[in-house]
């Protein structure tokens, strides 16, 4: 069909009523005609006019064969079905509704949770050729490394050696907070280190200005920063003058060479400010600079090679480099994988299975609608025989099914779609930090395409299907079941049961994987990290202005500091760490004791440094020996302690007092001894949900470093210290700012977020599950007693006990619900494993969790069931007879 056919018949379709008076009136001009012509023949106007309606052979025949080769039919019959649909929904609006709201609301799930999966996983890295973008890293089976950071030297080997990659650059696996003044009052900004040629590998240009050079990789005198979007908006009010401006950043004057655009976020979002490494050059052949790791290196593939070339290339130059740096590279392995996915990381799992969730409700949510449409279709059975016997083909009852349930389930979509959209917002305003890397989670394009093709399958699945089953039924049978007052027949009515055991089976399996999350949380507030939280504040300080300071001065301004604090009313102890607990974690580092040889040494100990009242502040017992003392400071005995795992696991049947370590593996006449003089309880370093790791910790006073951390106890609502904390600290120094103030409680509460997060959201969407579900037993239930009412009736009437009919009714419930918790369990004990990386201290087949989501179900299965139950038998026997 050309174009202008296509053109005229859409036309034709907006002039409809024209024609039709042009057809009648010409059709009224033909048979006047001929009337008039009998007339003059001397014949009755009657009898003339039955001749010329005789004559001309059907009036309604002649403009059905005009509208046929008119063109417009196909439009007219679908605006005919939407009329059509359109007017039983509205004689049926509660199963409108309730169809639409079911839809609305699985569509709306899956919204809200694959537009973040579109974000975060489907979406290109906004990069020149993301795909030719690869992540390095590096293995180590002794040590148990998988992915580290990267040591610089090794970095730049692989920049040199591997000619696989056309570029290697890296970030810092840290972030600092620089201190920047010259916008205002001082401000802290989240600075990331990179090397010079980062943005240049990456194909990104700053949105204003210009970039770094590859020689800032290197210390040249040099001081240049670059602005994220969000920084330049936010702190230097968009003011395109502050490229070139010379800021003074952490002491030192550096100039702004250019902002970047708002797109890019590397390696985080939240990332303010990018500053170059600065090596100095001296440091390439140091092997601290090949010992260190805190790189993560990201190359680009050269033309035509494959990420397994490369990857084959990258381990023979690292096996190279292991021989060369045997003492060093030891056991040390490399590999490569896709930067996009290496981004993801750990949120494609959750995002994964949240998407699993939901997909698991509009599968409810579907059978539910599907039940629905079955018993429509089984109680228009004698309305559709009829329609066959009086012409009506079957293509033309499947069209007019398929345009009702398209009808139901575009509107449903498109409610689904706006609920989709508010939960995304919802979604990303309730999110846990880090659980998606990304702040630009908005329905797209795909989400729409992905919600069309949701509603084209809804529709063609629930208007063809129970057409397609009228189809099969004879005409006979399906007007003797309508004479029985049946609602369906038997094949009906065991897909109305499977749908209902199927919606029991899913909502059991999404009910399990909630309630194991849940229980994983629970098991988690239950966990002592094994320091006080109640009354305890920690917060963040930076002192880069002093970096030149000798250390003396360093530890007189930590007395001050601390002083000033402990002088605040209410506070009982003040003290300095290096590292809060659950917040990050310290360098690891080996080690090795005095006098036993290799069994007395060890891999991967964690350090942290800290001042004599910490483990006061923080209420840490001490297990023995002694805590830090005013003389283990600056030109004291090399001190430590020990925490009790450390002091478990390498001095079983052991006094560790007294005895000394040193941070090597194999020490040598360079190493350091330090004697240990105390061991205190384990603290949950890295998550409430590790266990703690081996640690030593270092006094604070005999390495002090500008960047450090205070906790402060006091009596009562700790938030009430905040502010006197930072008035003390601003009188003591009016330019140093407050990096972060929080409550040692809420970051024991912030630490826990993501798995709560989880939790309520799965839960949420499993009770929305188990009510669909429970909805459809019960409709189910309520269509079977309805159609037993006169066996009851008859029953009551010879003198069955209420509560035999009663059990009758409610058995059918329970052996629906029976049937879908034992499906639902087995595939939830099935797929249990795909939740075992998640969960805390519970198994995925946790037999407590499993009895529960079953009990729970099996007695709301049979409470929806006893309502009709209940409902039949108020009625009486007579008046079921009578009915």
């Amino acid at each position: 069909m050309g174009f202008r056919n296509a053109w005229m018949r859409v036309r034709a379709n907006f002039r409809r009523a024209s024609d039709e008076q042009d057809l009648q009136d010409e059709i009224q001009f033909h048979l006047d005609q001929e009337t008039a012509k009998h007339v003059r023949h001397g014949i009755p106007p009657d009898e003339a006019r039955r001749r010329a309606l005789a004559a001309f052979g059907g009036v309604e025949r002649t403009k059905e064969t005009y509208r046929d080769g008119r063109g417009d039919r196909p439009l007219a019959d679908v605006g005919a079905d939407l009329g059509f649909a359109l007017r039983l929904l509205r004689r049926n609006p509660t199963l409108a509704g309730t169809v639409i709201l079911t839809l609305a609301l699985g569509m709306g799930s899956v919204v809200a949770i694959f537009s973040a999966v579109s974000a975060v996983i489907l979406r290109p890295l906004p990069f020149t050729q993301p795909d030719r973008l690869v992540a390095l890293w590096e293995n180590n089976d002794v040590k148990g490394w998988r992915g580290e950071t990267a040591a610089p030297a090794n970095m730049l080997d692989w920049r040199e050696r591997v000619s696989s990659f056309s570029g290697v650059e890296a970030w810092t696996n840290f972030t600092e907070e620089a201190i920047v003044v010259g916008a205002g009052d001082p401000t802290a900004l989240r600075a990331v280190a990179v090397t010079g040629g980062f943005f240049r590998l990456l194909g990104v240009r700053p949105a204003l200005g210009a970039g770094f050079d590859d020689g800032d990789t290197w210390s040249t005198g040099r001081r240049v920063v670059l602005l994220s979007h969000r920084a330049w908006r936010d702190k230097f009010g968009s003011d395109s003058s502050v490229v070139g401006r010379t800021l003074r950043v952490d002491g030192r004057d550096a100039e702004v060479v250019g902002v970047m655009p708002g797109s890019f976020g590397l390696p985080s979002e939240d990332t303010e400010m990018w500053t170059p490494s600065h090596w100095d050059p001296q440091d390439r052949g140091q092997d601290w600079f090949r010992r260190a790791h805190f790189m993560r290196p990201v190359a680009r593939l050269a033309a035509g090679v494959s990420i397994e070339q490369a990857r084959a290339e990258l381990m023979t130059v690292m096996s190279a480099l292991e021989r060369e740096h045997p003492r060093i590279n030891a056991s040390m392995k490399a590999d490569l994988g896709p930067l996009h996915e290496y981004l993801v990381g750990s949120t494609r799992r959750p995002l994964m299975i949240l998407l699993g969730a939901t997909g698991l409700l509009l599968l409810i949510a579907c059978a539910n609608v599907g039940n629905l449409l079955l018993v429509r279709a089984a109680a228009r059975e004698r309305e559709v025989v009829l329609r066959r016997a009086l012409g009506a083909s079957w293509g033309r009852i499947v069209r007019q099914a398929l345009t009702e349930s398209a009808l139901l389930s575009l509107i449903g979509g498109t409610v689904g779609l706006a609920i989709g959209w508010w939960g995304t917002r919802v979604l990303v305003a309730w999110q846990p930090a880090g659980l998606l890397p990304v702040s630009n989670v908005q329905p797209d394009a795909r989400v729409v395409a992905v919600v069309l093709m949701l509603c084209a399958a809804s529709a063609a699945i629930f208007g063809t299907a129970p057409a397609l089953w009228s189809a099969q039924r004879p005409a006979a049978d399906a007007l003797k079941d309508g004479m029985r007052g049946s609602s369906a027949g038997r094949k009906a009515h065991l897909w109305v049961h499977g749908l209902a055991v199927g919606e029991v089976a899913l909502a059991v399996t999404l009910t399990v994987a909630a309630g194991l999350f849940v229980r994983s949380y629970q098991r988690l507030t239950l966990v002592d990290p094994g320091f006080v939280t109640s009354g305890t504040v920690a917060l963040t300080l930076s002192l880069p202005t002093r970096r030149d300071d000798p250390p003396q001065a360093l530890t007189a301004f930590y007395d001050q500091l601390l002083a000033r604090l402990r002088a605040i009313p209410g506070v009982e102890y003040a003290a300095l760490t290096s590292h809060v607990p659950l917040t990050a974690t310290g360098l690891t580092m080996d080690f090795a004791i005095r006098g036993r040889g290799s069994d007395g040494a060890g891999r991967e100990v964690l350090h942290r440094r800290m001042s004599r009242d910490y483990f006061k502040a923080m209420g840490v017992p001490l297990i023995a020996g002694r805590t830090f003392e005013d003389a283990d400071g600056i030109g004291g005995e090399p001190v430590i302690i020990i925490n009790q795992t450390l002091a478990t696991r390498y001095f079983a049947g052991r006094d560790p007092i007294g005895q000394y370590i040193a941070n090597d593996f194999t020490p040598d006449s360079s190493s350091v001894w330090r004697r240990v003089i105390g061991v205190v309880g384990d603290e949950r370093q890295v998550a409430v949900g590790t266990p703690p790791q081996i640690e030593i910790i270092d006094p604070i006073y005999q390495d002090p470093r500008t960047g450090f951390h205070v906790v402060v106890r006091g009596r009562g609502d700790p938030s009430a210290l905040f502010r006197p904390i930072e008035s003390a600290i601003s009188a003591l120094d009016p330019m140093l700012p407050v990096l972060s103030i929080r409550t040692m409680e809420g970051i024991v509460d912030r630490s826990l977020v993501r798995e709560r997060f989880m939790a309520l959201l799965l839960a949420a969407f499993a009770v929305v599950g188990a009510i669909l579900a429970v909805i459809g037993v019960y409709g189910v239930v309520a269509q079977a007693a309805q159609r037993r009412i006169p066996e009851i009736g008859i029953r009551l009437a010879l003198g069955a006990a209420p509560a035999h009919v009663r059990w009758l009714i409610l058995r059918h419930g329970l052996a629906l619900t029976a049937a879908g918790a034992v499906v639902g369990s087995l595939v939830a004990f099935a797929a249990g494993g795909v939740l075992r990386q998640l969960l805390f201290g519970v198994s995925p087949r946790d037999a407590f969790t499993f009895a529960t989501v079953i009990a729970a179900i099996v007695v709301t299965g049979v409470c929806a069931a006893w309502f009709p139950a209940r409902r039949v038998l108020r009625r009486g026997a007579s008046e079921v007879l009578n009915r």
